[in-house]
């Protein structure tokens, strides 16, 4: 009887982990676009590369993940015509203002709870790590899954000073006024293709 119950258990777990399917990220495919805002409405964009990861499936249905952002390629898009501005915005987002590439050239989301909502669709919970400091996080996919090629597309909204990036933060810094005050929150937003 014993043999019995341990070999059925030994089926169910085989079965289990044969479902899970791993899909490596294509970092070339993907990227991740960032938006920052002020308080008085002007806002810079740009982008980051992913470097690397995977995400994992159960019959279809996302359950786990982690994605791995390489914080020196940094970009901005929407200053290409003051390139002198743009070096110096994009230096000032590296510096440690704000990400302290140099000391931390990598940022990384790893999922830790997938709540379906829809064949397509679902909320991610997980732990963001940015310079060196990690924070829970949750925000809505949308994804598919196709002839073993999946890909996900979510909006993700931060406040930045969970992870101590306070620089020009008008709740911490109450003598700034007017377009000194950059918003506490910005935005990513990320285009994944991850391949069986």
């Amino acid at each position: 009887m014993m043999k019995f119950v341990l070999g059925a258990l030994v089926l169910v777990v085989a079965g289990s982990v044969h479902a899970a399917d791993v899909y490596k990220i294509d970092a070339k495919a993907s990227s991740v676009a960032w938006k920052g805002s002020k308080k008085m409405g002007s806002s810079h964009h740009g982008g980051i590369s992913v470097k690397d990861g995977d995400v994992t499936f159960n019959k279809g249905q996302l359950t786990g993940g982690n994605v791995v952002i390489d914080m020196t390629t940094v970009t901005n898009d929407d200053l290409k015509d003051s390139p002198d501005y743009q070096k110096k915005l994009v230096g000032h987002l590296s510096s440690d203002d704000f990400f302290s590439v140099t000391k931390f050239p990598t940022a990384s989301f790893k999922i830790t709870n997938v709540t379906a909502k829809s064949k397509t669709e679902a909320v991610v919970k997980g732990e963001l790590t940015m310079i060196g400091k990690t924070n829970p996080i949750e925000f809505p996919v949308k994804f598919t899954v196709d002839k073993g090629i999946a890909t996900g597309e979510a909006l993700v909204k931060i406040d930045r000073t969970k992870w101590g990036l306070k620089y020009g933060s008008g709740n911490f810094f109450k003598e700034l006024a007017g377009d000194k005050i950059i918003n506490d929150e910005f935005e990513l937003n990320l285009k994944l293709v991850a391949k069986k």
